[in-house]
This record gives C-alpha cells, sequence and structure tokens, in this order.
C-alpha cells in the first residue's frame, strides 16, 4: 500500500483553504464600479463674495463596489454657447431632525470643505454640494491680497482710510464683482462629471434649467451686496453689517 505524504497532503488543504479568499480578491479586482447619480428636481443658484454659486441636492448609489469620489466638476453651458467651469466647495448632509415644541422640526446638519465622499456597496448616500468658480477664487485672491497690502501701507502711515478707494487694487476689486457677474436670462446646461478613484473615465450626470428676467434682477442685487461688504471692511468697519444675500431656485427642465 503506498505511504500517504501527510506533508504534501496538508500543503494542499491549505492552499485550498486560501482559494475561496483569492477567488473574491481575483474577482474584486475585475469587477468594474457602477455609480448611479440621481439629482433633486430643485437648484438653487446664488452671488457673493464667493462668485457665482450653485447648490444641487444630489443622491449617490454605488453598486458592484464601494466608490471614493475626489471631485466632481460641472460644465455651465448658456444658450448664447458661453461657458464656465465651476468645482464643488462644500457638502451639507442632515444628521437627524428634532421635534421641539415652539419651533417644530429642526434639522441638525454638517457642512464641511468637499474632499471627498465614500459610497459603500449597495449604499446610498445624500448630500447638499456647492459648486463655485474657481478662476473667479482665484482673482479674487489675487485682487484681495494687492488691496491688503495698499490698506496696511495706509494704515501704517496714519493716512486717511478713504485714500484707499482711490487705489487701482481697492477699484478693480470693487469692478471686479460687477464684471464677473455671469448668469444670464436664458436656458442653461449643466454636465455634471464625477470623478472617482482608480478610474480615469468619470461618471457623468446631465441636467438642464432656464433663467428668467426676474430670476436675473434678484441675484443681481448681490453685486452691490457684494461692493458694499468690501467697502464696509475696509472702509466703515461696522460690526453689525450684514449683506442679505439674495437666492433664486429653479427647477430641472
Amino acid at each position: 500500500m503506498e505511504k500517504v505524504d501527510y506533508f504534501n497532503l496538508l500543503a494542499v488543504l491549505g492552499a485550498l483553504a486560501w482559494l475561496p479568499h483569492l477567488i473574491s480578491l481575483v474577482s474584486n479586482l475585475l469587477t468594474k464600479p457602477n455609480l448611479s447619480i440621481i439629482s433633486h428636481p430643485e437648484l438653487e443658484l446664488g452671488y457673493t463674495t464667493f462668485g457665482p454659486i450653485l447648490n444641487m441636492q444630489l443622491a449617490f448609489s454605488a453598486e458592484n463596489k464601494e466608490v471614493l469620489i475626489k471631485r466632481i466638476e460641472i460644465i455651465l453651458k448658456h444658450d448664447s454657447n458661453e461657458t464656465h467651469l465651476l468645482s464643488w466647495d462644500w457638502f451639507e448632509e442632515q444628521l437627524l431632525q428634532m421635534d421641539t415644541p415652539d419651533q417644530g422640526p429642526m434639522p441638525f446638519k454638517k457642512n464641511q470643505r468637499a474632499i471627498a465622499i465614500k459610497i459603500l456597496k449597495e449604499s446610498l448616500v445624500e448630500k447638499k454640494i456647492g459648486f463655485q468658480e474657481k478662476k473667479f477664487k482665484e482673482r479674487h485672491y489675487e485682487l484681495f491680497n494687492a488691496t491688503n497690502e495698499n490698506y496696511n501701507n495706509i494704515i501704517q502711515n496714519n493716512q486717511d482710510i478713504t485714500a484707499l478707494k482711490g487705489t487701482k487694487p481697492y477699484n478693480d476689486l470693487h469692478d471686479f464683482f460687477k464684471n464677473s457677474f455671469i448668469w444670464k436670462v436664458g436656458k442653461y446646461s449643466v454636465d455634471m462629471k464625477v470623478f472617482i478613484a482608480k478610474k480615469d473615465k468619470p461618471f457623468e450626470h446631465n441636467i438642464n434649467f432656464q433663467l428668467t428676467n426676474l430670476d436675473i434682477k434678484t441675484i443681481e442685487a448681490n453685486i452691490k451686496n457684494c461692493q458694499d461688504f468690501i467697502e464696509n471692511s475696509y472702509i466703515f468697519r461696522k460690526l453689525d453689517f450684514s449683506p442679505q444675500w439674495r437666492w433664486v431656485n429653479t427647477y430641472k427642465m
């Protein structure tokens, strides 16, 4: 009778024990992630010292495997073919809601800077996401720094602070808010690109909306709010100054 090699048998059994794990590992590597994107029918548009703003309520569902969202961009195109690129800047989620005797339902929300969102497999994540124009923020940062430099020089030389209004950086910053207003009457298309880890091609989601003449007049009022905010920050410095930002809510077409 042939003698059994127990050492080889144990080695084979050990290898077989690892087989399900290896199959699962290979299967996970070969499985492609899929991301479903659902947008709420209502959109919120505005214009502040942060520039043009588009806020959207979005839901994400990961299928096949978990997904790590690392960036979301929007290509905003007017029917005149004027195009702007907006990127996510912050997101907000509702943690819970409490009923109070005096004020009724009170939602508790968490707001944070947009860095990444992890979507577990077969789960649904809802976020309110704010999109802003990177180009606007970069130019605003340049003008703000130049104005600050002149402001500090005037203070150090004990000059009248109103002298700042005669400087080019201050006036460029003041005019910047008027010249950078992008919203127009007409139809807009939104091509959203959601970039995830380990995948070069983004997932896309497309919507359309329309702005009326009344919508534009409502948001345009914020141009003066921006200019008043700058003037108060440097000249008047009233602690109780609080701009009343005006927003427009529109719906997907």
